[in-house]
């Protein structure tokens, strides 16, 4: 983040007001000195999102997410930093250095070639929707009729169609400035026996087009036998086919559905979409990858994996399931579609109405299901294997409630003991289940947190309320709660602070240490709560040294003892005047 100048964003932050920026995702309501709405991080019908207008930082009490408008703007719009600075800096009128753009590219891409890029991109992509309604395209276009779409569909989605001649759209954007290199560089060119060439010929074509609209690359399906059959654009300076997601720019709109619905191919979420599903999304060509799936975190807190009904279809859901159980607190189901089906045929065939009918399982019994594949469960060895594949499910089964659920189901359907199957599970330690079962808030009170004295503190201290000296940063006892003191007492805002924190648990830390509630609203009040606050920190760090200062005492010589005893009886001395 260096790069960018210190001054630079701290004057974007003094011209952005954090609150209109999260009013423009997240409906607020005013309450006292914050704006309350329903997280957009996590799934909630209560609202515990805040946003502090003074210091211009947002806070979750229920997932703890927390940080600067920078931070808003990089997990809504998923990008990083750099692209966040970007984007407030285009919303306040103000250019971003020279100097930034620099540092940020690699040495062989810069700023005005990615710029480049995209504008021979939204070229392209005008040019093939422009042949989809001429002769060249007349293919194409009765290709998509044919899968249910109309003209309006077309135009949504921005479809196109490559014609066959091998040149024409090179020709055309050579005709609008753009060199043979750069063409190369954005993958809408290929050089074959010395001649360059059009990437895409006698394809329909789908751009694909980013959470800020736009264009970084293109799927096409072939109009004849040729391989491969759905050709991408190549990863180049601006597209990476392992980090993106087909129809992103209409799911971010789409947050308070809840959930994305994940899909293979571009014409079935074309098709979903058509027919009402929203939030539905596509991996570009390739399987899912992790990258993805964070991507599909910071999205939705919810994503069901819909894809194809055959037993390629079935193996890849599995494997995706693999790739989301690794991301915490997203919660993964799978539809699973009739025998041969995919969502395209279902949908045309069954509507909304059906699509909401289909079953949608959870990791576990989607898994269960898979485990009768190639059995035979009218033979007692068929069913054996079935209660062994399932046990071996369970084990991967972390929630004791949902375990026991799921083996007493599975003791019906074989017929095996519940404390036989819970045996080749391998069940865990009764402690541990306790410790699972323990609600997650009393979980995070062990693993420790700062005092509400030392919180009520640095809110007080981030809001400019506290007299010159009467903190300082050895007042706290925790190395995130002196950080968090230190900058304030510098005079700088928290929020400037919270952007600075790259780990997302010490941000968590720092933002529930300047969010103390309720702070009284009177001045004498503040002042008092600050100096009985102060008090009680300053006894238990007297107290603490009192019992350092008892157990030096059991092994100590004389000489030390007697230096040791004076040292307690001013600490006494102290807590009685205090």
């Amino acid at each position: 983040m260096a790069w960018i100048p210190d001054a630079f964003i701290d004057e974007l932050l003094s011209r952005t007001s954090l609150e209109e920026v999260v009013a423009e995702y997240v409906p607020l309501q005013r309450k006292g000195k914050r704006y309350w709405g329903c997280c957009p991080f996590h799934n909630e019908k209560t609202a515990s999102f805040s946003v502090n207008v003074e210091e211009q930082f947002y806070y979750c009490f229920g997932c703890h997410a927390s940080g600067s408008v920078f931070r808003f703007v990089q997990e809504m719009e998923h990008v990083e930093f750099p692209e966040a600075v970007r984007l407030l800096a285009e919303r306040a009128h103000m250019s971003v250095p020279e100097s930034a753009d620099r540092q940020e590219e690699a040495p062989s891409t810069s700023a005005q070639e990615r710029e480049r890029i995209l504008e021979a991109n939204v070229t392209a992509a005008r040019y093939y929707h422009s042949v989809l309604w001429t002769g060249e395209g007349a293919e194409a276009l009765n290709y998509l009729y044919g899968r249910g779409l109309n003209d309006s569909d077309i135009r949504r989605f921005g479809l196109g169609a490559a014609p066959r001649g091998g040149d024409a759209l090179i020709r055309l954007l050579r005709e609008k400035g753009f060199e043979d290199a750069l063409l190369r560089r954005a993958g809408l060119a290929v050089e074959r026996d010395g001649k360059l060439l059009d990437m895409f010929r006698n394809r329909v074509l789908f751009p694909i087009i980013n959470p800020q609209g736009k264009v970084i690359g293109f799927g096409g399906r072939a109009m004849s036998d040729v391989k491969p059959k759905y050709l991408n654009t190549p990863d180049t300076p601006v597209f990476n086919k392992r980090k993106g997601l087909y129809a992103l720019n209409f799911a971010r709109k789409e947050r308070d559905a809840g959930r994305l619905v994940l899909v293979e191919g571009y014409m079935d979420t074309v098709s979903l979409r058509k027919h009402g599903v929203r939030g539905v999304v596509a991996t570009l060509g390739t399987a899912l990858t992790q990258e993805q799936a964070m991507l599909i975190k910071r999205q939705a807190p919810e994503v069901w994996i819909s894809y194809d009904g055959d037993a390629a279809g079935q193996k890849a859901a599995l494997r995706a399931l693999d790739i989301f159980e690794e991301i915490d607190g997203l919660t993964t189901r799978v539809i699973d579609y009739p025998a041969g089906q995919d969502p395209d045929d279902f949908i045309r065939a069954n509507g909304l109405e059906g699509f909401e009918r289909l079953p949608r399982y959870d990791a576990a019994e989607y898994r269960m299901l898979r485990a009768r594949d190639d059995l035979d469960l009218n033979t007692q060895d068929g069913m054996t294997q079935y209660a062994m594949r399932c046990c071996e499910i369970l084990r991967r089964v972390k929630n004791p409630i949902l375990r026991e659920n799921y083996l007493r189901t599975l003791s019906q359907q074989t017929g095996y003991d519940r404390e036989i199957l819970l045996r080749q599970i391998g069940a865990p330690a009764p402690e541990r289940e306790r410790r699972e079962l323990r609600p997650r808030a009393a979980r995070r009170e062990e693993a420790g947190g700062a005092p509400p004295e030392e919180r009520a503190l640095l809110t007080l201290l981030a809001q400019g309320a506290l007299p010159e000296g009467m903190v300082v940063a050895e007042d706290f006892s925790r190395e995130v709660s002196r950080r968090v003191a230190k900058w304030l007492l510098e005079g700088r805002p928290a929020a400037a602070l919270l952007e600075r924190i790259e780990d997302d648990a010490e941000r968590a830390e720092a933002a529930q240490d300047v969010n103390y509630s309720p702070l009284p609203e009177g001045r004498e009040e503040r002042l008092m709560l600050a100096q009985t606050s102060l008090t009680a920190l300053r006894k238990a760090r007297l107290r603490a040294r009192m019992k350092e200062i008892e157990d030096e005492i059991r092994t100590a010589d004389s000489v030390r003892k007697a230096e040791l005893y004076r040292q307690m009886e001013l600490i006494e001395q102290r807590l009685e005047e205090d």
